[in-house]
């Protein structure tokens, strides 16, 4: 799949079964990348992109406490933060003088279920997770991520939280 949005990588191919075929961890694979790749290009062009429901954030004991929330970001895929989440401020938001800091929601997946075999050991499955973390307010915060709180610091401590520049999905039901 492409990491650019709006980007294809060609017609979409699936694979097509038939009675007596042989079946690899390579077509299976491609199955799941198919269907995944078809769900973030309808996200990503009919949805947009940007926080869809929740994600409030809250000053929390020398960081922020992030509410559960869904999003999508830039590439299609799914956000979804399923309890609530702490975060510490950076040891860098530990100066004087007042520093700007963004909350990010990114996608990553994580490998999860070992199973044992003659070759060693491989996971059977992945988690689709978003992930959390405070960046410094700066370039490095474009591409997929999806910024859900802008935030000042002083002294080591949260002085303020604005969410109100984070992309709001519309999700409203037309009529």
């Amino acid at each position: 799949m492409t990491e650019r949005p709006g980007a294809t990588d060609g017609p979409p191919e699936r694979i097509n079964f038939f009675d007596g075929q042989l079946l690899g961890p390579d077509d299976f694979r491609a199955e799941q990348d198919y269907h995944r790749s078809m769900r973030y290009l309808h996200n990503r062009l009919l949805h947009g992109w940007g926080v869809a429901e929740g994600f409030a954030v809250t000053v929390d004991d020398g960081g922020v406490l992030v509410g559960p929330g869904v999003g999508i970001d830039s590439l299609g895929r799914e956000l979804v933060l399923p309890d609530p989440a702490h975060l510490d401020l950076p040891p860098e938001a530990a100066v004087e003088e007042q520093t700007v800091w963004c909350v990010v929601a990114t996608w990553e997946e994580v490998p999860s279920a070992p199973v044992a075999h003659d070759s060693g050991t491989e996971f059977s499955r992945w988690v689709e997770r978003c992930a959390l973390v405070i960046r410094p307010v700066g370039p490095d915060v474009a591409g997929p991520a999806l910024v859900i709180a802008t935030l000042v610091a002083r002294a080591g401590n949260v002085a303020g939280v604005d969410t109100s520049r984070r992309r709001l999905l519309d999700v409203t039901p037309r009529k």
